[in-house]
């Protein structure tokens, strides 16, 4: 929709999901073309997006149980699906202070990117980039169903992915799933979308118009090499209290 760069930029609002992952990859690797668009925001400024939507000719078709989705053990308050025509839009609302939280939490790292008004972010960039994806096994130890957590593999398997084991892609500047990761680090990888030099700035400086110092994440399950040793994943909101 055209109001889409007002509502990323006053609702501190991003775009994750297959879209995200659609313009961060080359075009010669994306032969499929996504079906809807997924906006993940904090919940302070739900009531103003849908306003935005509303006004837009969107109708909301349905709130999304989040226990049939597989997804009660993230961090998310509620989902609100939201069609107009063809046109399918998922608002997806952070039960943190942090939009982007739940995104840390998603079923494997292909699909943990996002973008903001005028920025795009890849959490794992040396796999994604390559096609590559590690599973993430919290979904599979607390809520998401064996079933489900294959056909979203399938999903991505069709896209061209191949999912791969931590331990064979220990590469230099790759790091370990059992490894605690945050948003600043230097696996990260951030483009700023802006053409004019004068309007670029840096990705911590995006964090910090959200509110937030950092967020620091682990996939979690056996550390590498280890059997019988299990890393409970996790999700941390380092805010600013000013």
């Amino acid at each position: 929709p055209s109001v889409l760069p007002d509502i990323l930029r006053y609702c501190d609002a991003v775009i994750s999901g297959s879209m995200a992952l659609h313009i961060l990859l080359p075009q010669n690797g994306t032969a499929w073309t996504p079906r809807d668009l997924d906006i993940y925001m904090a919940q302070t400024s739900s009531a103003y997006l849908l306003k935005k939507l509303f006004r837009e000719g969107f109708m909301s078709v349905s709130e999304v149980d989040l226990n049939e989705m597989g997804y009660r053990h993230c961090n998310l308050s509620h989902v609100v699906v939201l069609t107009r025509d063809h046109l399918r839009i998922d608002i997806l609302v952070s039960s943190t202070s942090a939009a982007i939280s739940p995104i840390l939490q998603f079923h494997s790292t292909a699909v943990m990117n996002f973008i903001s008004v005028d920025t795009i972010f890849s959490c794992y960039p040396f796999l994604t980039l390559q096609h590559l994806s590690i599973m993430n096994v919290g979904l599979l130890y607390h809520s998401m169903s064996k079933h489900s957590l294959i056909d979203v593999v399938m999903k991505y398997q069709r896209h061209g992915f191949t999912y791969v084991r931590c331990k064979d892609v220990h590469e230099p500047g790759n790091m370990c799933k059992v490894m605690t990761r945050t948003i600043t680090d230097g696996a990260m990888m951030w483009m700023n979308m802006v053409a004019i030099p004068e309007g670029t700035h840096t990705g911590l400086e995006v964090f910090q118009q959200f509110g937030v110092l950092d967020l620091q994440w682990m996939l979690g399950g056996m550390p590498c090499g280890l059997e019988r040793a299990f890393c409970h994943p996790r999700v941390e909101v380092i805010e600013d209290e000013w």
